[in-house]
């Protein structure tokens, strides 16, 4: 049975191609679960209309079978896998394992689907069986964007035929400031035609129709030169007159180390006295020399 009928102009589902079945749950942007009755039965799941996956009932669990084509490994599906009710979960398998390469894996599940739906686009189905948002158990719809961008549903409106608020909304500032193409005599004309109880109100500060502020108030006018110039610091401090260095110091006037020190007397007065005790030694051996004649 199903929860939607998807040919609504017809009294009683005719047999047709599957593809025409599937097409149909496309242009609806549905999302669930589509049976087909082939041989083996078909399952498709959309999402907002696209065909996110499809198998065959008498398929393996997705996780043997991604393993079996080589793009995971043992330890990365029991990592990646968590097991709920019975049902192998791998929506947060990458999560889960990093190490998993996701590019593999989603080409791996596209491949998966489109060889199911080539199988049996041209295979003539007698019925269907529509379970409305109804989800992939091994909720791989995870893998996925949150939103699937649509061009365009059938009696919608788009969302950008509707900016007539923002143009209604903007009169005000157009009576506060006025174009710089008027002429300067049409702001003149405003004040009189207003009520005389009413006071107009003050021009905003960032009023592009305002006059230059160089014009109303001239700041380099002032600045003359009114303030003298510092006196410059070699007029302070005559250093050359105030320490006559060379006057105080009379360095000539102290007598000369030669003349306090008489060096060349002392070795005269040495030769004197030798030349005494010399003849003094002289004439006591001569003396004992005579005593010793006078003995024999």
């Amino acid at each position: 049975m199903a929860d939607a009928n998807l040919f609504p102009d017809e009294a009683s589902f005719t047999p047709r191609p599957a593809w025409q079945v599937i097409e149909a749950a496309r242009r609806q942007y549905l999302t669930g679960e589509l049976r087909l009755p082939t041989n083996p039965q078909t399952r498709l799941f959309l999402r907002d209309g696209m065909v996110y996956f499809a198998e065959r009932i008498s398929d393996g669990a997705l996780p043997i079978r991604l393993m079996m084509e080589g793009v995971i490994t043992r330890e990365q599906m029991q990592r990646g896998t968590v097991i709920v009710n019975g049902v192998e979960h791998v929506g947060r398998m990458f999560d889960a394992d990093p190490t998993i390469d996701r590019a593999s894996v989603e080409l791996c599940t596209e491949l998966f689907t489109d060889d199911v739906m080539v199988s049996v686009a041209n295979e003539v189905v007698a019925g269907y069986e529509l379970a409305l948002y109804r989800r992939h158990p091994s909720g791989i719809d995870r893998w996925y964007p949150h939103s699937v961008p649509v061009s365009g549903r059938p009696g919608e409106s788009r969302p950008e035929a509707a900016p007539a608020p923002k143009a209604a909304a903007k009169p005000k500032p157009k009576q506060e400031h006025q174009p710089a193409a008027q002429p300067a005599a049409q702001p003149a004309a405003q004040p009189a035609a207003q009520p005389a109880a009413q006071q107009p109100q003050p021009a905003p500060r960032n009023n592009l129709n305002a006059p230059p502020i160089t014009q109303a108030v001239p700041v380099t006018a002032p600045v003359a030169g009114t303030v003298p110039p510092p006196p410059r610091a070699t007029t302070q401090m005559p250093i050359t007159t105030q320490l006559p260095l060379t006057t105080q110091v009379p360095v000539t006037s102290m007598p000369a180390p030669t003349a306090q020190i008489p060096v060349t007397a002392a070795p005269q007065a040495q030769e004197v006295d030798h030349a005494a005790i010399a003849d003094e030694v002289a004439e006591a051996i001569k003396r004992a020399f005579a005593g010793m004649g006078a003995g024999f």
